[in-house]
């Protein structure tokens, strides 16, 4: 831990317990007049979380699939973690999620978002924001799903958006079958074929998918819309160019099961130009 982050938790710590101290004069407390007790804590900082949401009706959970809680740590005044603090929890929002405020243990009842403390003692910690979203049903894709791509040795080609849609199955007014968006959540792109010897696409320095900025990046979080997209990038220095290009997109259930759709197949064949 280095000591910029823990002067920035002692100043919002300082922050803290001047909310809760009679006078203001208490922001001016020094280090020694907190003590040197090891086990009394001076500054508090939450964890942020692994995915992007909560799904409804779904406790939180890491980014391979299993169930957490929510962690903080609380330190003493030598910059050391306090062991067994008895840090709690609490949301500053209702009816979005519920939290046990002693295991951090957090379930999500409506999709939104909640913001969430960790607090010891008169300290807090920063919020951080929970998000909730709809259980996600159905991913297909958009636009098509077979496209042609053009190449070129004079510079780098691109695919353009390879976007999914990510919907939750619900009702409409009269009664119809219908998707509605589910935000917030992780769709992973993969490059499924060629495979095997084609040098250019395991040499993702020459074949690589990319965000909107042409960063390479294989996973992406829905919007409000619940769209995700991934592009399929070429350089002007790949050895092997095959004939099209296989990308597939993913969605995973809260318990590690495909969602209805998964996964979505785009083909990109590829133009050769001069």
């Amino acid at each position: 831990m280095t000591s910029g982050s823990f002067v920035n938790r002692w100043v919002f710590s300082l922050a803290s317990f001047a909310l809760t101290s009679l006078t203001m004069g208490a922001v001016l407390l020094s280090c020694s007049e907190f003590g040197t007790d090891p086990d009394a804590a001076v500054a508090i900082e939450i964890d942020p979380v692994e995915l992007p949401a909560i799904v409804v009706g779904d406790s939180l959970r890491d980014s391979s699939g299993q169930v957490v809680s929510l962690s903080a740590r609380a330190f003493n005044s030598s910059n050391d973690v306090i062991s067994d603090a008895p840090i709690r929890f609490y949301i500053l929002d209702t009816g979005i999620v519920t939290v046990d405020s002693i295991t951090g243990r957090i379930f999500g009842r409506r999709s939104g978002q909640a913001t969430v403390i960790a607090s010891i003692g008169g300290l807090q910690s920063e919020r951080i924001t929970i998000r909730v979203t709809l259980r996600p049903d159905t991913l297909f894709g958009l636009d098509s799903l077979r496209r042609s791509m053009p190449f070129s040795l004079q510079g780098a080609t691109n695919s353009g958006d390879l976007r999914v849609f990510l919907g939750h199955d619900s009702l409409t007014v009269g009664g119809a079958d219908t998707s509605v968006a589910v935000p917030n959540y992780l769709v992973r792109f993969r490059i499924a074929a060629p495979t095997g010897d084609s040098a250019s696409v395991t040499d993702t320095t020459r074949v690589v998918l990319t965000n909107e900025a042409d960063r390479p990046s294989v996973v992406d979080t829905t919007d409000a819309q619940g769209v995700a997209a991934r592009r399929l990038r070429f350089s002007a220095a790949v050895r092997i160019v095959p004939d099209s290009v296989v990308v597939e997109a993913t969605a995973t259930r809260p318990d590690n099961s495909l969602v209805p759709g998964s996964p979505v197949r785009f083909v990109v064949q590829i133009v050769r130009q001069p």
